[in-house]
């Protein structure tokens, strides 16, 4: 009865400009999810694209993970559904039967309401489940501390930066959320608005704070593992297990598409990138042997990636890249050839990992504009700055179709760029390959870019902390007038020493050679960039050879092994799973 109900609703919606009112409203978001299957065409066909991979899943799936040992109850580990994609709450899965092995037993945490991904947990035989939005009714009568009690106090955006409550960063995290959430718009501490949206989302963070509380109360875990930890209600859920020291693992993609990163996380850590090293994994990388063999597999690491178009994906953003030499650079970007050239590798403007470490300006955006404006006073180089490659497919995804933010940004700020100064566009058809061969000096926050090119013996200059700045092969500075300073003097910064080089090749061939962990067991793949929105743009498949044997999977194994253990950094060798084995 119901769904003729809903049926009859749709049809009546389908002559009425009801549900376009909705959508341009940001109102599906809200809406229950049988609503929205009714409101929405493409919820219905989303809907069914995830029933036949759930059952195709479940028949692959579920009878193995009844099979494998169901865990300690006395050892609860927190799966935080931080990812509301089929590959996401798939790959919970997967590392929940870790998990296991590991003689832990996972238990969901719950951030939405949709059934399909409970669903996709039975079939992975995780049985129990938190909803945090439970939790919000229970603190609702204690709570009375607000936003409105510590913000007055609260003069500049680096004060905002290091506010904390019970322990957990709620100002990086009330900023993390206003920049996604205005993806497209400068941010202004100093303005009103943006201040009292600020304080808006302390209230609802401090709320989120509580309710973690009373949930890490209720269902004590002994671990939480998670994709995002930057953006509500994740980041509250992750400062509040390790503000009372429980050790969240947090897993990323590397550059394989196969392959993840994972770091434990503890307070003292809380702010390193996932995608860095450890002061104790840096101890020991300096201290292993080194020789031509690892650093020649490093470099030809880069190489054969950025050949295959494999590093980061790239074959999915662009596949028209072209690999060009040196003079075919500098032509087609018109470069002076008696000079050299300073490119500046910009981030994506709203990308939380401006909150990891410590910055030396307000956000990315501002840190671009005074980049590209000491640029244009320093005519003594070619000045470069390559706009973002992801920004292809994020824009895609947000469906933005407007001019970039960047280069708003850039000429609002700005205006006309002179002649030693330009611009490249994210879908230039040049490959990241191709200005290795033209870069004298690399500028950038704390981009990955920035170990490549050390790698290759080019000077970094930084304006971060968090992930390789303070090695020993980065050009840093501790204030802003100390980076401008750098910007100004950038034509006489020479190359990299052949000692700086060699830190850095250390650091690159842990990070990217021994750092990620390299699955076997499932495949995630992509489509084409055309599909980007789709429920199935991106999807795990498993192997029938190996995936069908869960429980002695060499891939789970080592993850459970490390998960056994207290480093931070998980570790891999070809002698051993263990960490002390790589050194």
């Amino acid at each position: 009865m119901m769904r003729e109900q809903y049926e009859r609703l749709a049809e009546w919606l389908k002559r009425s400009t009801f549900s376009e009112a909705l959508a341009s409203l940001g109102v599906r978001s809200v809406l229950g999810e049988a609503l929205r299957w009714c409101l929405f065409t493409e919820e219905r066909h989303r809907s069914r694209a995830i029933r036949r991979d759930y059952l195709t899943c479940r028949a692959t799936i579920e009878a193995m993970s009844n099979e494998l040992p169901s865990g300690d109850p006395s050892k609860p580990v927190w799966m935080i559904g931080s990812m509301h994609t089929v590959w996401g709450v798939k790959l919970e899965g997967i590392i929940s039967v870790a998990v296991r092995l590991a003689g832990m037993m996972p238990v969901a945490v719950n951030t939405s309401r949709f059934r399909w991904v409970e669903r996709y947990h039975r079939s992975f035989a995780i049985h129990r489940s938190i909803n945090v939005e439970s939790f919000h009714g229970v603190v609702a009568q204690s709570y009375s501390q607000g936003a409105w009690d510590i913000l007055p106090e609260v003069a500049s955006l680096p004060e905002l930066m290091e506010l904390t409550y019970h322990g957990v960063d709620v100002g990086r995290i009330a900023v993390s959320n206003h920049v996604y959430k205005n993806k497209f718009a400068q941010f202004d501490f100093s303005n009103v608005t943006t201040r009292a949206a600020i304080w808006r989302e302390i209230l609802a963070i401090q709320k989120n704070v509580h309710a973690a509380e009373a949930m890490r109360k209720a269902f004590p875990p002994v671990m939480g593992m998670l994709l995002e930890k930057g953006i509500s209600p994740f980041a509250e859920i992750f400062g509040a297990c390790v503000a009372a020291e429980i050790p969240v693992v947090q897993y990323v993609g590397s550059q394989n598409t196969n392959q993840y990163v994972l770091k434990r996380y503890t307070a003292r850590n809380r702010h390193q990138h996932p995608f860095s090293l450890d002061p104790s994994t840096w101890e020991a990388t300096k201290k292993m042997p080194w020789s031509s063999g690892r650093s020649e597999s490093l470099m030809t690491e880069f190489s054969e990636s950025y050949e295959k178009g494999t590093w980061f994906n790239r074959r999915y953003l662009h596949q028209d890249k072209k690999i060009k030499s040196r003079d075919e650079v500098i032509q087609q970007l018109s470069l002076d050839p008696n000079k050299k050239t300073a490119v500046v590798f910009s981030h994506v403007l709203w990308d939380a990992t401006f909150f990891y470490g410590t910055s030396l300006f307000q956000d990315y955006e501002t840190w671009l504009i005074e980049t590209v404006q000491a640029a244009c006073k320093n005519s003594n180089l070619n000045w470069l700055i390559k706009l973002h490659p992801d920004l292809v497919w994020k824009l895609k995804y947000e469906k933005h179709t407007g001019e970039l933010r960047d280069s708003i940004a850039i000429r609002s700020a700005v205006g006309k760029l002179p002649d030693h100064v330009k611009v490249i566009a994210p879908d230039t058809d040049l490959s990241t390959l191709s200005f290795f061969q033209i870069t004298d000096v690399c500028v950038t926050v704390r981009g990955t870019i920035g170990i490549e090119m050390a790698c290759h013996g080019i000077p970094v200059l930084t304006a971060g902390t968090g992930r390789y700045a303070g090695l020993g092969f980065t050009v840093d500075s501790s204030t802003k007038d100390d980076y401008l300073r750098r910007l100004a003097e950038a034509h006489t910064i020479p190359r990299l020493a052949d000692a700086q080089i060699e830190l850095a090749r250390r650091f690159g061939y842990v990070l990217f050679m021994r750092r990620p962990w390299p699955v076997q067991s499932f495949q995630l793949v992509k489509k084409p960039m055309s599909s980007v929105g789709d429920p199935l743009d991106t999807n795990i498949v498993f192997q029938p050879e190996s995936g069908l044997k869960l429980a002695h999977a060499p891939d789970l194994e080592q993850l459970a092994l490390w998960l056994q253990s207290e480093e931070a950094d998980f570790l891999r060798s070809d002698e051993s799973p263990r960490q002390e084995s790589v050194f």
